[in-house]
């Protein structure tokens, strides 16, 4: 199933807690005590948006229905600064208990549920380790923060390819509930402050107009900014998301201007921003600078449509006034929520995408909200609880005619909830193989030959097991976990300032023959291994193991959003030549990851120029015919996915990815020319051309690219091996 990475899940709340709008149709109108309908062109604007969003995580079309969730933040700025305005302009202020109190029974009920629900299925389903970083994003989204937590999280290096949590799309939830914790308090200053002012509320309305289009202008301009320079930042943050909810609040900040456009305008500008809404949805793709300008487009759209309809309801628009459209948007926010938690747990139950796939998660979705719309999130929205209800007899009284009514609904629906939950995930042990636990044969071990060998046939038995073996050490849980966070070497590829050289040397300082391993953070995890050997050579090696991770050891700068990564390259590769010029090494082995990049200036880089660029960046070291090309592992499976309660090995093993291929043979044929070398890590990575997660006892990688420590010291002999093969060592 298809994902935005990254990225991203992108979220939307989709509420209906403020659908309401006045009788003329604007979310703001001057009389405030008119008779209110619902605004059918929103729920049909809701309906298009939470359709575009499901069908692009489950099957990657439209490649731009991710930008649904902007159409929800102008919806939601807009009906919520109405229902503000609304209260200030019937009463002369802002209860902020009252509409806190509003936003609780709507919002937190079916969120708190999806949560819990989702964390009680991750416990029978996920590895030890995503089942506890569920748990935490779980408590994050709780506490309306996850979407800092998971700008944490995607500008980690080591956790940036971690699989998508179930709550990821939480992050909108977030940004919503922040800026609506400043959004009215600013109002109520800017209102009291244009009281004294002006004297009019038509005046007052263009003192908070002028406000919100400055923060409107400084959001926009920060979020063109940050997509630039930090992209996965931008796409989480509070600050470069603002200015989508701003706009709409500016449309209900100026819907009484807008009431009066004539029916012919409304007709062009409802049909012209559905178009454009569409079209946005086709036009945006992963490549797109997002949310700066990227959203911008669908932002726009959704202004348009909201604008025809302040003057009166939108009968012309058929495509979002229908009853099914409209009966669809009134169960986004529960569509919405319970979409992605259905989308990953399927797709751990059910890895191949068929037909059949597609329609249980369709169907579960639809039937799974259905059940929470009805039966947790109307009954807690009108309920009394947050309610000034005066005495305490009319507060027993509010609350005993709630549970009268919708008690029951309660009850059952979160028992029902439950066992959905339970059935789940006990009943998905069922799709455990019924096989004999692995039994993986174990190769002859003859001393004085290629270690090679036994690292060929403990991979090849590991293709043949059907069962996780249960003495793997470290477990691959604990492995995950771990990351790279036990690696000796880890501070000689931190970010920051360059390390001590003597701190990031392995072996004796007498040793006569010096090596220096180099790179980015597949160097790094290769350097327990070059730290086994050097400890292993009787005083004959020092070896020093140096780079940056998420640093390309190329002539050009490779493009990475990792925290401080950008900032450090540069001079990190600076210092590390100029350290191998005046050492002089008897050998230096780069490793680089085998993958495709783009320049800072978003340029894609080819397997050819990147190869190029690596050898041109070697010959700053003048240590022609002393060089070492040492491959990466190629790409494992992302392990945090496939590997759980429910999976087999076979899950967890991938083929040889043709970028790698492309790789190895470039450094193969750049060397004919430099006289340098090649070692490749095909003889301890993979068997037959397929990659297993373990060897062993070992688990091979903890992500989809780095090795474990405990398997890159495994290596190590075989390392040595393939250099004193090519009479380098």
């Amino acid at each position: 199933m298809a994902e935005k990475i990254s990225t991203d899940a992108p979220g939307a709340t989709g509420s209906n807690d403020e659908t309401a709008a006045t009788a003329e149709g604007g979310a703001v109108a001057g009389d405030a005590s008119s008779p209110t309908v619902v605004r059918r062109d929103i729920q049909g604007l809701r309906a298009i948006a939470v359709i575009a969003v499901i069908v692009n995580h489950v099957i990657a079309w439209p490649s731009g229905g991710f930008a649904g969730v902007d159409v929800f933040f102008v919806i939601s700025g807009f009906l919520i600064t109405g229902l503000l305005l609304r209260d200030h302009e019937r009463s002369g202020r802002i209860s902020l208990g009252r509409f806190y109190a509003r936003r609780v029974r709507r919002i937190v009920p079916a969120a708190l549920t999806v949560i819990v629900v989702t964390a009680a299925v991750g416990y029978f389903l996920f590895n030890t380790a995503r089942s506890l970083s569920t748990t935490w994003d779980g408590i994050f989204s709780v506490l309306f923060v996850s979407n800092w937590h998971f700008t944490a999280v995607g500008t980690d290096y080591f956790h940036a390819t971690d699989p998508a949590s179930p709550l990821q799309h939480f992050w909108s939830l977030s940004v919503e509930e922040q800026f609506y914790v400043v959004w009215p308090l600013l109002m109520i200053v800017v209102l009291a402050l244009a009281a004294t002012l002006v004297k009019t509320p038509a005046r007052r309305r263009i003192v908070l107009a002028l406000v919100m289009a400055l923060l409107v202008a400084a959001s926009f301009g920060y979020a063109l900014w940050q997509t630039q320079s930090a992209p996965t930042a931008a796409y989480f943050s509070t600050f470069s998301r603002a200015w989508e909810l701003g706009a709409g609040a500016l449309l209900a900040i100026g819907a009484p201007l807008f009431a009066r456009l004539p029916t012919g305008i409304r007709f062009v500008l409802g049909w012209g921003g559905l178009i454009a809404l569409l079209a946005s949805f086709v036009l945006v793709s992963d490549a797109t600078p997002f949310p700066g300008p990227g959203a911008a487009l669908a932002v726009g759209a959704t202004m348009l449509v909201i604008v025809g309809g302040i003057g009166g309801r939108q009968r012309y628009l058929f495509v979002l006034d229908n009853p099914l459209s409209v009966y669809v948007g009134t169960l986004s926010y529960s569509l919405y929520l319970w979409h992605f938690p259905v989308l990953i747990f399927a797709t751990l139950l059910m890895p191949e995408q068929t037909p059949t796939t597609l329609a249980i998660i369709f169907g579960l979705t639809a039937a799974i909200s259905l059940i929470s719309y009805y039966m947790i999130e109307q009954p807690f929205h009108r309920s009394p609880l947050f309610e000034r209800q005066g005495s305490g007899e009319k507060r027993r009284e509010a609350w005993q005619a709630w549970r009268d009514k919708t008690g029951a609904q309660v009850i059952l629906s979160t028992v029902a909830l439950m066992v959905v939950g339970v059935v789940v995930g006990l009943g998905s042990f069922s799709v455990l193989r019924d096989h004999s636990p692995a039994t993986a044969p174990v190769a002859a071990v003859v001393a004085d030959v290629n270690p090679e060998v036994q690292l060929q046939a403990d991979l090849a038995a590991a293709l043949t097991a059907t069962q996780w073996p249960d003495n793997l050490s470290p477990s691959i849980d604990d492995a995950l976990s771990q990351t790279s966070n036990n690696n000796p070497a880890r501070r000689c590829f931190d970010v920051g300032n360059t390390p001590s050289f003597d701190d990031c040397t392995w072996g004796s300082r007498d040793a006569p023959q010096h090596m220096y391993l180099v790179g980015d953070s597949t160097a790094m995890a290769y350097a327990p291994a070059f730290k086994a050997i050097a400890e292993a050579s009787g005083g004959q090696w020092q070896i020093t193991t140096i780079g940056l991770y998420g640093c390309r050891f190329t002539d050009v700068l490779v493009q990475n959003d990792g925290d401080g990564v950008m900032d450090a390259c540069g001079q990190r590769k600076q210092d590390v030549a100029a350290r191998i010029q005046s050492d002089a090494p008897q050998l230096v082995v780069m490793s680089n990851a085998f993958a495709l990049g783009q320049t800072p200036s978003r340029a894609p880089l080819s397997v050819a120029s990147l190869a190029a660029s690596t050898m041109a960046e070697a010959a700053k070291y003048n240590a022609a015919g002393r060089i070492v090309y040492l491959s990466p592992p190629p790409l494992g499976a992302p392990l945090g996915q496939c590997y759980s309660k429910v999976s087999s090995p076979i899950d967890c093993a991938v083929n040889v990815d043709a970028t790698w291929n492309d790789f190895e043979t470039a450094f193969e044929a750049g060397v004919t020319t430099t006289g340098d070398h090649v070692v490749s890590s095909l003889p301890f990575s993979c068997s037959a051309n397929q990659c297993p997660a373990f060897a062993g006892t070992l688990p091979t990688k903890y992500d989809t690219v780095h090795m474990t420590v405990q398997y890159s010291e495994h290596v190590a002999p075989a390392i040595r091996w393939a250099l004193t093969a090519q009479g380098l060592m």
